[in-house]
């Protein structure tokens, strides 16, 4: 099993790794509005920015510096600009010209050599960069508008303690415009600027973008000590950058070597913001900006076959990030990508509604198939990877061996509730089963349930709603229950990547009849309750584009699909 996830991984690895070569006319672009600021994108010579150099990219008419900008990520350049606008890229070795107070601490420190050659965070007239020098206010609205190419404006101070000649004033202003300062008596210009401070500035710079949201869900924040030191007004930035995976200055105090169990995290959100420090924080933004915000570049190597509205159950999910994978450079910001499948029944129930054009599922369930009765709609089903429903239980549990009559007794009336009675130790049979808005209950519908429910008093006590909490609930009940076991039941393939995702895992699948499921009598359809994936569309309608789709998930596209989601390959004969 390890060997083949592996090999699952390698190939994605190979696949999605090939270099590309010199830098090239504007590819593409993609406009957050018809007018306004978009990111537009160019080959690169390179792969990535390993730190070896500083990617320089200018305004191709003013060759002005675009500071928010990157080159190379992933083969392309790419620069935040005006939409009438083009760019170009220099190539800027780095440490050729290094400040003459870095000594060796910081001689080599690529963000402060990344940041100054943008001209974002310049040195002092004396050669010297200051490196650990906490930054003012006022200068950080400097560096603020430089960063985000915000031009200077003339409107009159809002606060007393900046005068109409005060040397920071334009910028000062023009970042209250943007929101990024809140109008107030003072602005307290000489005063430090400190972490939090940062922090909410930059979410408010990203709200004036439209590419940040506020994030109402609760988050896990145990793992810094510091919380409750951030201050009311900047913990929804705090909260909206974590979730946007943004880089925030944090303290990792780290109690013992090779052991990270103790560690400890602190934002220190009062402490001052050092020059330094705010070149790490602006290269690490500058770098999550283009990763979370780069738009989708359609490759050479994709199908000239357009994608359908995907949609599928929850173990189906990789298949469409693969599908789009192969059709995209950074497909996860394609407006078309699902950032998740439903479940199940709700997809069918998208489907058979009209709301999507193709689902990824196992089979129906009964639920399903009236509703699409009741609809006047045919599915039609397309196998395009092999899987099957198993069964497991705890490694040290001695029955290996289930039978159909068995597991019928066991789910639906709840009959055999200690192991002996299967030919093991004296101990409580604990019985764990799916919401019946899952994939593997329509399975047990197929092989298990013959036309009856899952009986009350399993449902009630053990239904896991999640397909890789079923996993851990057994374990967990076995490790707390010594000489007990429970059971659970799952899909092969995803039992096999989320056991992988998970860690160890003391569980153990049960053979049918004498057959243990493996890919081998998976595959060949000797284990009993072989089914299979299946893309389903609408049958009998006209649509050119969804059917030549399926017929592409049917042949080599397919396959390499299935392998790469960690299925089981259909075999074409």
């Amino acid at each position: 099993m390890k060997k083949r996830l592996l090999s699952m991984i390698l190939v994605m690895v190979m696949l999605f790794s090939s270099g590309i070569s010199c830098f090239a006319v504007l590819a593409n672009e993609a406009s957050d509005a018809p007018k306004g600021n978009m990111i537009k994108y160019i080959k690169a010579e390179e792969r990535y920015d390993y730190g070896n150099s500083a990617y320089i990219i200018r305004d191709k008419e003013t060759n002005q510096i675009i500071p928010l900008s990157i080159g190379p990520l992933d083969g392309y350049s790419y620069a935040y600009l005006p939409a009438n606008s083009d760019f170009t890229v220099e190539k800027k070795e780095k440490y050729t010209a290094p400040f003459n107070d870095l000594g060796e601490k910081y001689k080599y420190d690529f963000y402060i050599h990344e940041i100054s050659s943008r001209e974002v965070l310049v040195g002092y007239e004396d050669g010297s960069f200051k490196p650990d020098k906490a930054l003012t206010r006022a200068e950080m609205a400097t560096i603020f508008a430089r960063m985000f190419s915000v031009p200077k404006t003339r409107s009159a101070s809002c606060f007393e303690d900046v005068p109409e000649s005060h040397w920071a004033k334009e910028y000062i202003m023009a970042l209250v415009d943007k929101g990024v300062f809140m109008k107030d008596t003072n602005f307290n210009p000489d005063s430090v600027i400190t972490r939090e401070q940062l922090i909410a500035m930059t979410f408010r710079m990203l709200s004036d973008m439209g590419k940040i949201e506020p994030q109402e869900a609760e988050m896990d924040f145990s793992k810094y000590k510091d919380l409750d030191k951030v201050s009311d007004y900047a913990k929804v930035a705090y909260k909206a950058l974590t979730k946007d995976n943004y880089h925030l200055l944090v303290e990792l105090v780290d109690h013992e070597f090779m052991d990270t169990a103790d560690d400890e995290l602190f934002w220190y959100p009062q402490q001052a913001v050092t020059r330094v420090e705010c070149c790490d924080f602006l290269y690490q933004f500058i770098r999550t900006f283009f990763i979370n915000h780069a738009p989708a570049i359609l490759l050479e190597t994709a199908p000239q076959i357009e994608i359908p509205v995907l949609d599928g159950s929850t173990s189906t999910y990789a298949i469409t990030q693969n599908i789009y994978r192969a059709y995209y450079r950074n497909y996860d910001n394609h407006p078309d990508f699902p950032k998740a499948h439903s479940k199940t029944v709700a997809s069918y129930k998208r489907l058979i509604d009209g709301e999507v054009e193709m689902i990824f599922v196992p089979d129906a369930g009964e639920e399903v198939l009236k509703y699409a009765e009741e609809k006047n709609v045919k599915l039609k089903f397309i196998p395009i990877a092999d899987e099957a429903l198993i069964f497991f239980t705890g490694t040290k549990n001695k029955v290996d061996n289930i039978t159909t009559e068995q597991l019928h007794d066991i789910y639906v009336n709840n009959g055999i509730i200690n192991w002996k009675e299967l030919g093991g130790d004296d101990g409580t049979l604990a019985a764990y089963c799916r919401n019946e808005d899952s994939g593997s209950h329509a399975q047990m519908e197929q092989f298990i349930l013959d036309g009856k429910g899952i009986n009350e008093d399993i449902s009630r006590e053990r239904t896991s709603i999640m397909m890789s909490s079923i996993l851990t609930e057994v374990d967990d009940y076995n490790r707390k229950n010594e000489g007990n076991y429970a059971m659970g039941y799952s899909l092969f393939y995803y039992y096999l990547v989320n056991s992988y995702v998970l860690g160890p895992l003391d569980l153990k699948f049960l053979s049918i009849d004498g057959i243990a499921p493996t890919e081998e009598t998976i595959s060949n359809g000797t284990y009993p309750y072989t089914t299979s994936y299946y893309a389903v569309i609408r049958d009998g309608e006209n649509h050119p584009k969804v059917d030549a789709f399926a017929d592409l998930m049917q042949g080599e596209f397919g396959q390499l699909i299935a392998a790469q989601s960690g299925l089981g390959v259909k075999r074409v004969y």
